[in-house]
Protein backbone atom coordinates (compact mmCIF):
# COMPACT_ATOMS: atom_id res chain seq x y z
CA UNK A 1 0.00 0.00 0.00
CA UNK A 2 3.06 2.26 0.16
CA UNK A 3 2.11 3.64 3.56
CA UNK A 4 5.05 3.84 6.01
CA UNK A 5 2.70 4.49 8.95
CA UNK A 6 0.75 1.28 8.34
CA UNK A 7 2.08 -1.92 9.95
CA UNK A 8 0.90 -5.53 9.90
CA UNK A 9 0.64 -7.62 13.06
CA UNK A 10 -0.94 -11.09 13.15
CA UNK A 11 -2.72 -10.33 9.91
CA UNK A 12 -4.15 -7.06 11.26
CA UNK A 13 -3.27 -3.57 10.06
CA UNK A 14 -2.14 -1.21 12.82
CA UNK A 15 -0.85 2.32 13.41
CA UNK A 16 1.25 3.85 16.13
CA UNK A 17 -0.62 6.67 17.88
CA UNK A 18 0.26 10.10 16.56
CA UNK A 19 2.00 12.47 18.92
CA UNK A 20 -1.17 14.29 20.02
CA UNK A 21 -3.08 11.04 20.57
CA UNK A 22 -0.63 9.55 23.06
CA UNK A 23 -1.91 11.56 26.04
CA UNK A 24 -5.60 10.70 25.63
CA UNK A 25 -5.88 7.01 26.66
CA UNK A 26 -4.16 7.80 29.97
CA UNK A 27 -6.34 10.81 30.79
CA UNK A 28 -9.81 9.65 29.72
CA UNK A 29 -12.63 9.08 32.19
CA UNK A 30 -16.41 9.48 32.36
CA UNK A 31 -16.14 13.26 32.75
CA UNK A 32 -13.08 13.99 30.60
CA UNK A 33 -14.18 11.84 27.65
CA UNK A 34 -11.90 13.41 24.97
CA UNK A 35 -14.81 13.04 22.52
CA UNK A 36 -15.98 15.81 20.17
CA UNK A 37 -19.03 16.04 17.92
CA UNK A 38 -19.80 17.49 14.49
CA UNK A 39 -23.47 17.76 13.48
CA UNK A 40 -24.79 18.21 9.94
CA UNK A 41 -28.41 19.32 9.54
CA UNK A 42 -29.92 18.16 6.21
CA UNK A 43 -32.89 19.42 4.22
CA UNK A 44 -34.93 16.25 4.91
CA UNK A 45 -35.50 13.57 7.52
CA UNK A 46 -32.56 11.14 7.51
CA UNK A 47 -33.14 7.74 5.89
CA UNK A 48 -31.39 5.37 8.26
CA UNK A 49 -30.96 2.44 5.84
CA UNK A 50 -29.32 4.66 3.19
CA UNK A 51 -27.13 6.30 5.81
CA UNK A 52 -26.03 2.85 7.05
CA UNK A 53 -25.01 1.93 3.51
CA UNK A 54 -23.14 5.22 3.12
CA UNK A 55 -21.31 4.64 6.42
CA UNK A 56 -20.14 1.19 5.30
CA UNK A 57 -18.95 2.59 1.96
CA UNK A 58 -17.06 5.39 3.70
CA UNK A 59 -15.35 3.00 6.11
CA UNK A 60 -14.21 0.99 3.09
CA UNK A 61 -12.84 4.21 1.57
CA UNK A 62 -11.16 5.27 4.83
CA UNK A 63 -10.42 1.99 6.67
CA UNK A 64 -8.30 3.85 9.24
CA UNK A 65 -11.55 5.00 10.91
CA UNK A 66 -12.51 1.37 11.56
CA UNK A 67 -9.91 1.13 14.32
CA UNK A 68 -9.94 0.13 17.95
CA UNK A 69 -7.42 0.97 20.65
CA UNK A 70 -5.05 -1.79 21.76
CA UNK A 71 -2.86 -1.88 24.85
CA UNK A 72 0.62 -3.37 24.86
CA UNK A 73 3.48 -3.65 27.33
CA UNK A 74 5.10 -0.39 26.16
CA UNK A 75 2.48 1.59 24.16
CA UNK A 76 -1.10 1.83 23.01
CA UNK A 77 -1.73 1.46 19.29
CA UNK A 78 -4.63 1.52 16.79
CA UNK A 79 -5.57 -1.76 15.13
CA UNK A 80 -8.04 -2.49 12.33
CA UNK A 81 -11.32 -3.97 13.55
CA UNK A 82 -13.88 -6.29 12.00
CA UNK A 83 -16.66 -4.40 13.80
CA UNK A 84 -19.36 -3.01 11.53
CA UNK A 85 -20.82 0.02 13.38
CA UNK A 86 -24.55 0.64 13.26
CA UNK A 87 -26.22 4.03 13.01
CA UNK A 88 -27.38 5.00 16.50
CA UNK A 89 -30.40 7.02 17.55
CA UNK A 90 -29.22 10.39 18.86
CA UNK A 91 -30.98 10.41 22.20
CA UNK A 92 -28.27 10.36 24.88
CA UNK A 93 -25.98 13.09 26.21
CA UNK A 94 -23.42 14.56 23.82
CA UNK A 95 -19.83 13.31 23.64
CA UNK A 96 -20.19 10.21 25.78
CA UNK A 97 -17.10 8.22 26.65
CA UNK A 98 -15.95 5.42 24.35
CA UNK A 99 -15.29 2.16 26.18
CA UNK A 100 -11.79 1.85 24.77
CA UNK A 101 -10.93 -1.03 27.07
CA UNK A 102 -13.56 -3.30 25.48
CA UNK A 103 -12.74 -5.42 22.46
CA UNK A 104 -14.47 -4.46 19.22
CA UNK A 105 -15.34 -0.91 20.31
CA UNK A 106 -14.49 1.68 17.68
CA UNK A 107 -13.46 5.27 18.43
CA UNK A 108 -16.25 6.89 16.43
CA UNK A 109 -20.03 6.68 16.32
CA UNK A 110 -22.59 8.01 13.84
CA UNK A 111 -25.91 9.19 15.26
CA UNK A 112 -29.09 10.35 13.56
CA UNK A 113 -32.26 12.07 14.65
CA UNK A 114 -34.83 13.89 12.53
CA UNK A 115 -32.87 15.84 9.90
CA UNK A 116 -29.53 15.71 11.71
CA UNK A 117 -26.49 13.45 11.35
CA UNK A 118 -23.83 13.64 14.06
CA UNK A 119 -20.40 12.09 14.17
CA UNK A 120 -18.66 11.69 17.52
CA UNK A 121 -14.94 10.95 17.49
CA UNK A 122 -12.39 10.30 20.19
CA UNK A 123 -9.31 12.48 19.82
CA UNK A 124 -7.11 9.38 19.85
CA UNK A 125 -8.37 8.75 16.31
CA UNK A 126 -8.56 12.17 14.68
CA UNK A 127 -9.18 15.89 15.11
CA UNK A 128 -11.92 18.17 13.75
CA UNK A 129 -10.24 18.49 10.35
CA UNK A 130 -10.00 14.73 9.82
CA UNK A 131 -13.49 14.07 11.20
CA UNK A 132 -15.04 16.63 8.86
CA UNK A 133 -13.48 14.91 5.83
CA UNK A 134 -14.94 11.56 6.94
CA UNK A 135 -18.42 12.98 7.57
CA UNK A 136 -18.55 14.90 4.28
CA UNK A 137 -17.46 11.80 2.35
CA UNK A 138 -20.25 9.84 4.05
CA UNK A 139 -22.88 12.51 3.35
CA UNK A 140 -21.79 12.69 -0.30
CA UNK A 141 -22.39 8.93 -0.64
CA UNK A 142 -25.67 9.23 1.25
CA UNK A 143 -26.84 12.01 -1.07
CA UNK A 144 -26.19 9.83 -4.13
CA UNK A 145 -28.28 7.06 -2.60
CA UNK A 146 -31.01 9.70 -2.22
CA UNK A 147 -30.68 10.62 -5.91
CA UNK A 148 -28.70 13.85 -5.45
CA UNK A 149 -25.20 14.66 -6.69
CA UNK A 150 -23.13 16.79 -4.33
CA UNK A 151 -19.37 17.02 -3.90
CA UNK A 152 -18.54 18.76 -0.59
CA UNK A 153 -15.10 17.18 -0.28
CA UNK A 154 -13.70 19.14 -3.23
CA UNK A 155 -13.71 22.23 -0.98
CA UNK A 156 -11.87 20.45 1.86
CA UNK A 157 -9.41 18.00 0.26
CA UNK A 158 -8.74 16.71 -3.28
CA UNK A 159 -8.64 12.93 -2.90
CA UNK A 160 -7.83 12.39 -6.58
CA UNK A 161 -4.35 13.90 -6.10
CA UNK A 162 -3.72 12.66 -2.56
CA UNK A 163 -1.70 9.51 -1.83
CA UNK A 164 -2.98 7.14 0.82
CA UNK A 165 0.26 7.58 2.77
CA UNK A 166 -0.48 11.32 3.02
CA UNK A 167 -3.89 10.67 4.58
CA UNK A 168 -2.54 8.66 7.50
CA UNK A 169 0.89 10.11 8.22
CA UNK A 170 1.90 11.40 11.65
CA UNK A 171 2.62 14.94 10.43
CA UNK A 172 4.09 15.95 13.77
CA UNK A 173 7.07 13.73 13.02
CA UNK A 174 7.57 15.29 9.59
CA UNK A 175 7.97 18.77 11.08
CA UNK A 176 10.04 17.74 14.11
CA UNK A 177 13.42 19.52 14.24
CA UNK A 178 15.64 18.25 17.02
CA UNK A 179 17.91 21.31 17.07
CA UNK A 180 15.20 23.83 17.94
CA UNK A 181 15.02 25.26 21.50
CA UNK A 182 11.97 24.43 23.61
CA UNK A 183 9.25 27.06 24.14
CA UNK A 184 9.16 29.06 27.38
CA UNK A 185 7.30 27.38 30.25
CA UNK A 186 4.03 29.00 31.26
CA UNK A 187 2.75 29.79 34.75
CA UNK A 188 -0.52 28.45 36.11
CA UNK A 189 -3.69 30.22 34.99
CA UNK A 190 -6.89 31.47 36.60
CA UNK A 191 -9.94 29.20 36.61
CA UNK A 192 -13.56 30.24 36.85
CA UNK A 193 -14.80 29.85 40.45
CA UNK A 194 -18.01 28.07 39.46
CA UNK A 195 -19.53 25.26 41.49
CA UNK A 196 -19.34 21.78 39.98
CA UNK A 197 -21.58 18.90 41.10
CA UNK A 198 -20.02 15.63 42.24
CA UNK A 199 -21.25 13.99 39.05
CA UNK A 200 -21.10 16.75 36.46
CA UNK A 201 -23.65 16.81 33.64
CA UNK A 202 -22.31 17.98 30.29
CA UNK A 203 -24.77 20.65 29.18
CA UNK A 204 -24.79 22.41 25.81
CA UNK A 205 -25.79 25.95 24.91
CA UNK A 206 -25.69 26.92 21.22
CA UNK A 207 -25.97 30.48 19.92
CA UNK A 208 -26.41 31.40 16.25
CA UNK A 209 -25.27 34.68 14.66
CA UNK A 210 -24.97 36.21 11.22
CA UNK A 211 -21.46 35.56 9.86
CA UNK A 212 -21.41 38.69 7.67
CA UNK A 213 -22.13 40.95 10.64
CA UNK A 214 -19.38 39.30 12.66
CA UNK A 215 -16.84 39.52 9.83
CA UNK A 216 -17.66 43.20 9.44
CA UNK A 217 -17.13 43.75 13.18
CA UNK A 218 -13.78 41.96 13.14
CA UNK A 219 -12.60 43.72 9.97
CA UNK A 220 -13.47 47.11 11.47
CA UNK A 221 -10.99 46.26 14.26
CA UNK A 222 -8.43 44.94 11.75
CA UNK A 223 -8.48 41.38 13.17
CA UNK A 224 -9.66 37.89 12.26
CA UNK A 225 -12.78 36.25 13.68
CA UNK A 226 -10.62 33.93 15.79
CA UNK A 227 -8.85 36.92 17.33
CA UNK A 228 -12.16 38.74 17.82
CA UNK A 229 -13.73 35.83 19.70
CA UNK A 230 -10.52 35.08 21.60
CA UNK A 231 -10.53 38.68 22.84
CA UNK A 232 -14.19 38.41 23.87
CA UNK A 233 -13.36 35.23 25.79
CA UNK A 234 -10.57 36.97 27.74
CA UNK A 235 -12.69 40.08 28.30
CA UNK A 236 -15.50 37.99 29.80
CA UNK A 237 -13.04 36.08 31.96
CA UNK A 238 -11.70 39.41 33.19
CA UNK A 239 -15.17 40.69 34.08
CA UNK A 240 -15.90 37.57 36.13
CA UNK A 241 -12.42 37.66 37.70
CA UNK A 242 -12.92 41.18 39.07
CA UNK A 243 -16.51 40.47 40.07
CA UNK A 244 -15.37 37.60 42.30
CA UNK A 245 -12.32 39.53 43.48
CA UNK A 246 -14.61 42.24 44.79
CA UNK A 247 -16.57 39.61 46.74
CA UNK A 248 -13.81 37.31 47.92
CA UNK A 249 -10.51 39.18 47.73
CA UNK A 250 -7.47 38.53 45.55
CA UNK A 251 -7.00 35.33 43.55
CA UNK A 252 -3.83 33.26 43.67
CA UNK A 253 -3.67 32.96 39.89
CA UNK A 254 -3.93 36.35 38.17
CA UNK A 255 -3.02 35.11 34.66
CA UNK A 256 -6.08 34.83 32.41
CA UNK A 257 -5.27 32.66 29.41
CA UNK A 258 -7.38 31.15 26.62
CA UNK A 259 -6.27 28.09 24.67
CA UNK A 260 -6.97 28.41 20.93
CA UNK A 261 -6.37 25.27 18.82
CA UNK A 262 -4.71 25.84 15.44
CA UNK A 263 -5.33 23.52 12.49
CA UNK A 264 -1.73 22.95 11.36
CA UNK A 265 -2.90 21.96 7.88
CA UNK A 266 -3.29 25.72 7.32
CA UNK A 267 0.34 26.26 8.38
CA UNK A 268 2.10 23.25 6.82
CA UNK A 269 1.22 21.33 3.61
CA UNK A 270 -0.33 18.25 5.26
CA UNK A 271 -3.38 16.25 4.19
CA UNK A 272 -3.42 13.87 7.13
CA UNK A 273 -6.75 12.72 8.55
CA UNK A 274 -5.14 12.05 11.91
CA UNK A 275 -4.53 14.66 14.60
CA UNK A 276 -2.57 17.65 13.37
CA UNK A 277 -3.31 20.62 15.61
CA UNK A 278 -1.54 22.58 18.32
CA UNK A 279 -2.53 25.39 20.65
CA UNK A 280 -1.65 29.02 21.13
CA UNK A 281 -2.55 30.66 24.43
CA UNK A 282 -2.89 34.46 24.49
CA UNK A 283 -3.07 35.89 27.99
CA UNK A 284 -3.58 38.98 30.11
CA UNK A 285 -2.14 39.64 33.58
CA UNK A 286 -4.81 40.89 35.99
CA UNK A 287 -2.14 42.29 38.31
CA UNK A 288 -1.74 45.15 35.83
CA UNK A 289 -5.35 46.24 36.28
CA UNK A 290 -8.42 45.97 34.02
CA UNK A 291 -7.89 46.03 30.27
CA UNK A 292 -10.27 47.59 27.77
CA UNK A 293 -11.62 45.32 25.06
CA UNK A 294 -9.56 47.21 22.47
CA UNK A 295 -6.38 46.55 24.47
CA UNK A 296 -7.18 42.85 24.70
CA UNK A 297 -7.84 42.76 20.94
CA UNK A 298 -4.35 44.11 20.28
CA UNK A 299 -2.75 41.63 22.67
CA UNK A 300 -4.53 38.62 21.12
CA UNK A 301 -3.92 39.84 17.56
CA UNK A 302 -0.16 40.27 17.97
CA UNK A 303 0.21 37.14 20.08
CA UNK A 304 -1.54 35.05 17.40
CA UNK A 305 0.62 36.54 14.66
CA UNK A 306 3.82 35.70 16.51
CA UNK A 307 2.87 32.26 17.82
CA UNK A 308 1.44 30.94 14.53
CA UNK A 309 4.67 31.55 12.64
CA UNK A 310 5.82 28.13 11.34
CA UNK A 311 9.12 28.26 13.24
CA UNK A 312 7.32 28.94 16.53
CA UNK A 313 4.91 26.06 15.85
CA UNK A 314 7.87 23.78 15.14
CA UNK A 315 9.36 24.67 18.53
CA UNK A 316 6.23 23.25 20.18
CA UNK A 317 6.20 20.20 17.90
CA UNK A 318 9.85 19.58 18.75
CA UNK A 319 9.16 19.73 22.49
CA UNK A 320 6.21 17.33 22.19
CA UNK A 321 7.83 14.80 19.86
CA UNK A 322 11.26 14.77 21.52
CA UNK A 323 10.08 12.74 24.52
CA UNK A 324 8.63 9.93 22.41
CA UNK A 325 11.91 9.68 20.50
CA UNK A 326 13.86 9.33 23.74
CA UNK A 327 15.16 5.74 23.98
CA UNK A 328 14.80 5.66 27.78
CA UNK A 329 11.19 6.86 27.63
CA UNK A 330 10.34 4.26 25.00
CA UNK A 331 11.75 1.51 27.23
CA UNK A 332 9.50 2.39 30.20
CA UNK A 333 6.55 -0.05 30.61
CA UNK A 334 3.13 1.39 29.76
CA UNK A 335 1.88 1.06 33.34
CA UNK A 336 4.55 3.58 34.39
CA UNK A 337 4.10 5.74 31.28
CA UNK A 338 0.43 6.20 32.20
CA UNK A 339 1.41 7.58 35.62
CA UNK A 340 3.86 9.99 33.98
CA UNK A 341 1.34 11.04 31.31
CA UNK A 342 -1.34 11.76 33.92
CA UNK A 343 1.08 13.93 35.89
CA UNK A 344 2.21 15.72 32.72
CA UNK A 345 -1.40 16.37 31.72
CA UNK A 346 -2.20 17.86 35.11
CA UNK A 347 0.84 20.14 35.11
CA UNK A 348 0.99 21.09 31.42
CA UNK A 349 -2.71 20.77 30.60
CA UNK A 350 -5.71 22.61 32.13
CA UNK A 351 -3.50 24.09 34.86
CA UNK A 352 -2.04 26.42 32.23
CA UNK A 353 -5.19 27.92 30.70
CA UNK A 354 -8.51 29.36 31.82
CA UNK A 355 -10.68 28.16 28.95
CA UNK A 356 -10.77 26.86 25.38
CA UNK A 357 -12.01 28.47 22.17
CA UNK A 358 -12.02 26.29 19.05
CA UNK A 359 -12.76 27.86 15.64
CA UNK A 360 -13.36 25.40 12.81
CA UNK A 361 -13.52 28.30 10.37
CA UNK A 362 -15.88 29.10 7.52
CA UNK A 363 -17.06 26.10 5.49
CA UNK A 364 -18.01 26.92 1.89
CA UNK A 365 -19.72 24.56 -0.56
CA UNK A 366 -21.40 24.69 -3.97
CA UNK A 367 -25.06 25.69 -4.11
CA UNK A 368 -26.18 22.06 -4.50
CA UNK A 369 -24.30 20.98 -1.37
CA UNK A 370 -25.37 24.06 0.60
CA UNK A 371 -29.00 23.23 -0.18
CA UNK A 372 -28.55 19.61 0.93
CA UNK A 373 -26.55 20.41 4.10
CA UNK A 374 -28.38 23.29 5.74
CA UNK A 375 -26.29 23.82 8.88
CA UNK A 376 -23.14 22.60 10.63
CA UNK A 377 -22.35 22.67 14.35
CA UNK A 378 -19.40 21.51 16.41
CA UNK A 379 -19.20 20.57 20.08
CA UNK A 380 -15.76 20.47 21.70
CA UNK A 381 -14.92 17.61 24.13
CA UNK A 382 -16.38 18.07 27.62
CA UNK A 383 -14.11 20.46 29.52
CA UNK A 384 -11.83 19.30 32.28
CA UNK A 385 -13.53 19.79 35.68
CA UNK A 386 -10.82 22.35 36.45
CA UNK A 387 -12.00 24.51 33.52
CA UNK A 388 -15.73 23.81 33.78
CA UNK A 389 -16.51 25.53 30.43
CA UNK A 390 -15.24 25.49 26.86
CA UNK A 391 -16.47 26.75 23.50
CA UNK A 392 -16.32 25.97 19.80
CA UNK A 393 -17.56 27.81 16.72
CA UNK A 394 -18.05 27.10 13.04
CA UNK A 395 -19.44 29.21 10.18
CA UNK A 396 -21.55 27.90 7.30
CA UNK A 397 -24.17 29.35 4.96
CA UNK A 398 -23.69 32.86 6.44
CA UNK A 399 -24.46 31.56 9.92
CA UNK A 400 -22.04 31.09 12.78
CA UNK A 401 -22.93 28.69 15.57
CA UNK A 402 -21.10 29.12 18.87
CA UNK A 403 -21.39 26.10 21.18
CA UNK A 404 -20.62 26.26 24.90
CA UNK A 405 -19.99 23.02 26.78
CA UNK A 406 -20.44 23.27 30.53
CA UNK A 407 -19.71 20.95 33.48
CA UNK A 408 -20.78 23.42 36.20
CA UNK A 409 -24.06 24.51 37.80
CA UNK A 410 -23.74 28.04 36.41
CA UNK A 411 -24.39 29.74 33.06
CA UNK A 412 -22.65 32.93 34.19
CA UNK A 413 -19.89 32.80 31.58
CA UNK A 414 -22.25 32.08 28.67
CA UNK A 415 -24.51 34.93 29.76
CA UNK A 416 -21.53 37.27 29.98
CA UNK A 417 -20.39 36.28 26.48
CA UNK A 418 -23.80 36.63 24.85
CA UNK A 419 -24.43 39.95 26.64
CA UNK A 420 -21.17 41.30 25.18
CA UNK A 421 -22.20 40.27 21.65
CA UNK A 422 -25.63 41.86 22.06
CA UNK A 423 -24.02 45.09 23.30
CA UNK A 424 -22.02 45.05 20.06
CA UNK A 425 -25.38 45.10 18.17
CA UNK A 426 -24.98 41.45 17.12
CA UNK A 427 -28.24 39.54 17.06
CA UNK A 428 -27.89 36.24 18.91
CA UNK A 429 -30.40 33.41 18.70
CA UNK A 430 -30.11 30.65 21.29
CA UNK A 431 -30.85 27.34 19.59
CA UNK A 432 -32.96 24.59 21.14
Amino acid sequence: MGNPELKIRKGKEWFRLDNAAKIYPATTNNVRTQVFRITLELNHAVKISDLQTALSQTLNQFPYFRSELKKGFFWYWLESSDTEPLIQLDEGPHCRRFRIERKGHLLMRILARGRSISGEFMHVLTDGGGALVFLLAMVEKYAKLCGQDINPLQHIIDLTTTKESELYEDSYKRYFRRELPRPIKLTKAYHLPLKTPRRPDFTILQAQMDSKTLIKKAKAQGVSLTVYFGAIYLFCLQNIYYRYQKKNGKHRRPILRVEIPINLRSVFPSKTLRNFALFVMPEIDARLGPYTFEQILKIVHHYMQLETEPIQIQRIITRNVASEKNVLVRAIPLILKVIVLKAAFKNAGPNLYSGVLTNMGNIRFTDATADFIQSIRITAPPPDPMLRINSALISYNNNMVLTFGNQSNSKEFEQEFIKFLQNEDIQVSVLK
